[in-house]
């Protein structure tokens, strides 16, 4: 290998070995650092101690769940500009604290405790006076989207996790690009991750004046602290009083998925463009803090909305803690629906608690998934869930991607957080908390449209599964805490 050196390519293979244990050694403080569930973390350093080389990329990509420098001065530069967007806010609803306490006094007693939970999380205010319309698949979606875009005078603001340059992507971006050319403000937030390679299927949108920026853009090297930090939202702003959010994204390989999306018409739309307005920031250094964006908007309908966020910029999970007492409670029925479903130990034991007292717990999931891990990892739950009288339900014809929950028939949420691990504490999410008789009703039947094209899973059956089954599910639930 050069003169004066002898060396074989076993003890170079054994010299790396050994500098990759080191590394992976020096990694275990910044694991123990993080202070979470002692299951994450001894699944990490098990990772990082037996198999040194794959547990150190893993954890260097994959284990920082918080936002790190420099993307602690990103989010300490947003602070004054959330006080000038609740300014903003403020001046549209000069009356928000009274409305508040009147609309929460108004309530059932036993849903007071979430709508409050919610509230002084400080991200979830309560909106009265919105019309709501539950919009079922993508094709349905895609309509009402390019119809309100077809609609816009002033601007339009949307922000997906996957936008595909596809025929449907190219179907929507054309509706954004006949916008732009009338004058419309048109921005486009897209996360860098799930919707890489959308940049130059976006220049026409660019030449007609509109705006294209992606959310942490996927660079392995350079932003390696973000990679696994994702912007999983899906919504959309017209002139700031209709909005749309939920669970769909944009791409032809949704059309055949089982999916929800919400339009909403009233004040709550103020809440999802501030979440706009402040992801826009983050990732575009735009202040658009505006009175055109942050108008006085009227009531449209009677149903109360409560738009709630979460994200790795935040100190509180929030969406995890509203699910979990919405969960608790429960005194009738918890009905769920979500696509991936690898519940950590606290949400695991709402579901059980709340069967054991005999609240009627089912969940629908997806009898085959696209995320082969986490499938397998979310199964290794069903054995202590049916034990305690949990109902779970595997969709039969196709891909369910449906993200929502209904609680004894009083509220639901509908967004785009999954009921798992990286929803909670990973993903920058979003979801709507309804409030209305009629729209609770009409999800009811959504779910039992879905329920009825599911086999339920029997605890007998499931106990007789295969062991080669079983040890899929072993390998996934150990993964879990990282997913």
């Amino acid at each position: 290998m050069g003169e004066g050196l002898d060396l074989s390519w076993s003890t170079v293979v054994s010299t790396i070995a050994t500098a990759a244990e080191v590394l992976a050694i020096a990694f275990v403080p910044m694991v123990l650092l993080r202070k979470k569930e002692p299951a994450a973390t001894f699944a990490w350093i098990f990772v990082l101690l037996f198999v040194p080389v794959v547990g150190v990329v893993l954890f260097w990509y994959l284990g920082r769940d918080r936002i790190r420098r420099p993307m602690r001065r990103r989010v300490a530069e947003t602070a004054p500009m959330r006080e000038r967007i609740e300014d903003r806010i403020a001046g549209a609803f000069p009356a928000q604290e009274e409305e508040r306490e009147r609309v929460i006094g108004s309530q059932p007693e036993e849903q007071r405790g979430v709508m409050r939970l919610a509230a002084r999380m400080g991200r979830g205010e309560i909106r009265a006076g919105n019309d709501v319309r539950v919009l079922v698949g993508a094709p349905a979606t895609y309509d009402a989207m390019i119809e309100a875009i077809a609609s816009a005078r002033d601007h339009v603001h949307l922000e997906y996790y996957i936008f595909r340059p596809d025929r449907t992507g190219r179907r929507v971006l054309d509706a954004l690009v006949e916008a732009a050319k009338r004058g419309v403000r048109v921005r486009l937030l897209y996360d860098g991750f799930g919707s890489v390679g959308l940049g130059p299927a976006c220049r026409p949108l660019r030449r007609a004046g509109g705006i294209a920026k992606p959310f942490f853009p996927l660079d392995p090297i350079r932003r390696a602290a973000t990679i696994n930090l994702r912007n999983h939202r899906k919504l959309m702003i017209v002139d700031g009083v209709v909005g749309f959010c939920g669970g769909l994204n944009v791409g032809d390989m949704f059309l055949d998925w089982r999916d929800l999306h919400l339009r909403i018409d009233g004040p709550a739309v103020t809440d999802l463009q501030k979440i706009f307005v402040e992801d826009w920031f983050f990732a575009a250094r735009q202040d658009l803090t505006l009175p055109a964006f942050f108008p006085e908007i009227p009531k449209r309908g009677d149903a109360i909305v409560q738009i709630v966020e979460s994200g790795p910029d935040e100190r509180v999970e929030q969406i995890h803690r509203l699910l979990f007492a919405a969960i608790a409670s429960a005194r009738r029925t918890v009905w769920i629906a979500t696509p991936y479903f690898v519940p950590d130990r606290a949400v695991l034991v709402a579901l059980q608690t709340a069967a054991l007292r005999g609240v009627d717990v089912k969940v629908i999931v997806p009898r085959e998934s696209n995320h082969r891990v986490t499938f397998h990892a979310g199964r290794s739950f069903y054995d202590e869930l049916l034990a305690a009288g949990v109902h779970i339900h595997e969709y039969l014809p196709g891909m369910l991607h449906t993200k929502a929950m209904i609680v004894d028939g009083r509220f639901a949420t509908v967004g785009s957080a999954n009921l798992d691990v990286r929803s909670f504490r990973l993903n920058f999410e979003l979801i709507a908390v309804l409030y209305d008789a009629e729209i609770v009703r009409a999800l009811e039947g959504i779910f039992e449209e879905d329920l009825a094209k599911t086999e339920e899973v029997s605890l007998a059956r499931w106990r007789g599964r295969a062991v080669v089954t079983r040890v899929k599910e072993g390998v996934g639930r150990l993964f879990s805490p990282m997913l």
